[in-house]
């Protein structure tokens, strides 16, 4: 028999992927779950395993870009079936065969290389990627990571590293002569979220919202949390609070947590929050971006979640993050809160599609506010919000934007 090799969907919203490497060579025989091809997916790499045994056809090489359930390949139970098959129009230099599989090989960006130089290289998938995508020898790369391990931030280290010479414009009379200071390829990483950025502009009906809430209940118990760290096993941040209102006030406005895909509106159960986390750079234009998910907010104490958000955070620094990790998000959390501590900053940040609402909490600033009268002096927190006006109308979003004032300015009443 000869089975197709489809490209799965490996997250909610993903409509394509691409070939970073084969990990056999054609013809090989594989076994069933043996590691045959990575997938770069959402800013991160997917390996996947052979889903059976048998002799590996290719009809994708390194660098193609396939919609999900597109054919990357075929698999044939017997030699006679792989024969067949290539011989069925492949060129000749994919029809090579190996009856047993080439150990120590792999093929990535259409060449066979030895494992000697790559596969025995321990690097997250993310690091490889930006490697090969930057033409960076990873034999040369020191691994920091957990056993030595390659991770983002050591690829990056070393592509800041290289020497970058810039051709500069002669100098000459004309004082507005141009000259260059960078060339920075959209490659790798910045390619995705240039993207993902513009397809979410062009697609959803953006529409935005903005408030205060009055956060001095808040900022005070979490006063009483910090003076019981040790007590409590952890620091518990802002962050942690304001996840936790997006998810009780998702049980209260369920249109909030929806994604829109297919011409269909899904209105999700479970509060999955994803939270944007930057990827500051070794130099000033190589920072990135990923939201890894928290998921089942609706069911997490304040402790959980901050322990969770720490961890994925934490994981997100050094590259560590997988597809799965940033996989089934409903709502997604942006705070501009280390923007611009002190001042009234918010901007409108696009959706991450398919998800219908972005939260965007500011930092919470003193400043003089009229109650019962009188002028008193309040921590107030800027928010923003980002809807797709297809999904959701201005009343829902009324409706969830007072409740997150309301648990903001009661922190007491997250806990029912």
């Amino acid at each position: 028999m000869i089975r197709d090799l489809i490209l799965p969907q490996l997250a909610m919203g993903m409509s394509e992927g691409t070939i970073v490497g084969w990990a056999v060579a054609e013809g090989t025989l594989v076994e069933r779950d043996q590691p045959l091809v990575s997938i770069e997916t959402e800013k991160v790499t997917t390996d996947l395993p052979a889903p059976s045994r048998g002799y590996v056809h290719m009809t994708a090489k390194a660098g193609d870009v396939l919609a999900v359930e597109k054919s990357m390949g075929q698999i044939a139970d017997t030699e006679d079936e792989y024969r067949s098959l290539v011989a069925g129009g492949a060129s000749p230099s994919a029809a090579r065969f190996a009856s047993e599989p080439e150990k120590g090989r792999v093929v990535a960006d259409g060449e066979v290389i030895t494992r000697a130089t790559c596969g025995r290289i321990r690097a997250s998938g993310l690091a490889k990627v930006i490697a090969r995508q930057n033409q960076l020898d990873l034999t040369s790369v020191v691994g920091t990571g957990p056993g030595g391990r390659i991770v983002r931030r050591d690829v990056m280290e070393a592509l800041a590293s290289r020497t970058h010479v810039v051709a500069e414009v002669p100098q000459t009379a004309n004082a507005g002569t141009m000259r260059e200071k960078a060339r920075i390829p959209l490659t790798g990483m910045r390619k995705v979220i240039a993207e993902r950025m513009l397809t979410a502009k062009t697609t959803a009906a953006h529409t935005y919202a903005f408030f205060e809430a009055d956060v001095g209940k808040l900022l005070a118990a979490r006063q009483t949390m910090l003076a019981r760290e040790q007590e409590l096993g952890t620091r518990v941040s802002l962050l942690a609070f304001q996840v936790r209102a997006v998810a009780v006030a998702c049980r209260h406005v369920p249109i909030c947590n929806s994604t829109l895909s297919n011409d269909v509106i899904t209105v999700w159960d479970n509060v999955n929050v994803g939270i944007a986390v930057a990827l500051p750079g070794k130099g000033e234009y190589d920072s990135g971006l990923v939201v890894p998910v928290l998921r089942n907010a609706q069911a997490k104490g304040m402790l959980q979640i901050d322990q969770e958000i720490k961890e994925l955070v934490g994981r997100a620094r050094k590259g560590e993050l997988s597809a799965a990790d940033m996989a089934d998000g409903t709502i997604t959390l942006s705070s501009t809160g280390g923007f611009a501590p002190g001042a009234w900053a918010v901007s409108t940040p696009l959706l991450n599609l398919p998800q219908v609402v972005n939260f965007q909490p500011g930092s919470p600033i003193e400043k003089p506010v009229a109650v019962d009268g009188q002028m008193v002096l309040r921590s107030m927190l800027p928010c923003g919000l980002s809807f797709d006006h297809r999904a959701v109308d201005g009343a829902p979003i009324g409706r969830f934007a007072n409740k997150l004032i309301d648990l903001l300015s009661n922190p007491e009443l997250m806990l029912l």
